[in-house]
């Protein structure tokens, strides 16, 4: 898997597991005031918007949008644009893209923040903003 070749599961399966070096961005906590989305918030939320985030991984910025009818755009430069597919159940996020193993995430949000966490193990798989 390279770092530069992700697509959303990058930003789920990458941020969720890349390198630990000194380098490596780390994302912040989630903070206790941050509301865990509900599936009609979810959808609210992230339709029609593009989010923005870093890989942990050698610090790549990325971004990912939404579209209705679970289609979801990752960009990471010098990459095309990649198209995969999100799906939406009972509060879990779950991203999958060709080559790379469904990740999946409850969706928390404070101060314009968003948070993709991982529904068994509480890790962050993704921080992202509305803004670079």
């Amino acid at each position: 898997m390279t770092s530069l070749k992700f697509g959303a599961s990058i930003l789920l399966v990458c941020l969720a597991g890349c390198a630990t070096s000194s380098s490596s961005y780390e994302p912040p906590p989630v903070p206790a005031s941050a509301v865990t989305l509900d599936d009609g918030q979810i959808h609210s939320t992230l339709e029609g918007r593009k989010f923005y985030g870093t890989t942990r991984e050698g610090s790549h910025p990325y971004s990912l949008s939404f579209a209705p009818g679970g289609v979801e755009i990752f960009e990471m430069a010098p990459n095309k644009p990649e198209k995969e597919k999100w799906t939406l159940k009972d509060g879990v996020v779950c991203i999958e893209a060709k080559g790379y193993p469904t990740e999946c995430s409850l969706v928390k949000v404070a101060n314009n923040e968003y948070w993709f966490v991982d529904p068994k193990s509480g890790r962050i798989n993704a921080h992202l903003k509305l803004t670079p």
